[in-house]
């Protein structure tokens, strides 16, 4: 009887309100939003077949349920949200796209998604930093491969002229540094305020990648 009752519930449209959930416009945006966190492909469309906003917004970092989907490496979902009409370029409240939030967290397969989907790789935020600088910045070494791999550009620089090497260095992230060095990148670049890579590893303490970095050829005097 137990079960009936169970099963009785889970087949109301109003589903929600058997678990004691409010069936209100706000909580139908929050069951969007944890459906496309959690990849939920049957709960994604149903409530969006019920006309929930593709594009609400999470509380406080302003995600929508794309940025969840692809952050969360849930492709499948990226694909159905895309497919639906998701703002593919859509930006939270620090200026990034859900590709940038994707690479920061290392997210290949939700990166992967949104780039045949036709996210623009090298979309910059606010602060002018790429994909690629994100997953620079956080060490996220396999991320870094794959986005040069699509092409993303080896020594783009941010507003105050740092490359990704530079932001690499800057917060100690040895894996992948190595790797942009590997693929070429510049060790002679210099920021505005006429700063190497391996000044910017020394200046944040870590000598030893500041030497490696040195080693990879000679850089001129300031």
């Amino acid at each position: 009887m137990r079960l009936r009752s169970l099963l009785f519930c889970l087949l109301l449209p109003l589903a929600a309100s058997c678990a004691g959930e409010a069936d209100t416009p706000v909580a139908r945006e929050e069951r969007l939003l944890r459906a496309a966190r959690e990849g939920d492909l049957e709960d994604i469309r149903a409530l969006l077949d019920r006309g929930v906003d593709i594009e609400a917004r999470n509380p406080g970092d302003g995600w929508t349920p794309l940025f969840w989907a692809a952050v969360r490496g849930k492709s499948q979902a990226v694909k159905l949200l895309l497919s639906r009409g998701a703002q593919i370029e859509v930006r939270d409240r620090q200026g990034l796209t859900a590709l940038m939030a994707a690479a920061r967290w290392g997210r290949k397969d939700g990166v992967g998604s949104l780039l045949e989907g036709g996210a623009r790789l090298n979309a910059a935020d606010r602060n002018g930093w790429t994909a690629l600088m994100w997953a620079s910045f956080k060490g996220q070494t396999d991320m870094v491969a794959f986005l040069l791999d699509q092409g993303a550009p080896l020594d783009g620089r941010d507003p105050g002229g740092r490359t990704p090497l530079m932001l690499a260095a800057m917060k100690g992230r040895v894996k992948a540094a190595e790797l942009l060095l590997s693929r070429g990148a510049s060790i002679t670049a210099r920021t505005s305020e006429r700063e190497t890579a391996s000044d910017l590893a020394k200046a944040s303490g870590y000598d030893d990648l500041a030497r490696r970095i040195r080693a990879r050829g000679v850089v001129t005097s300031r």
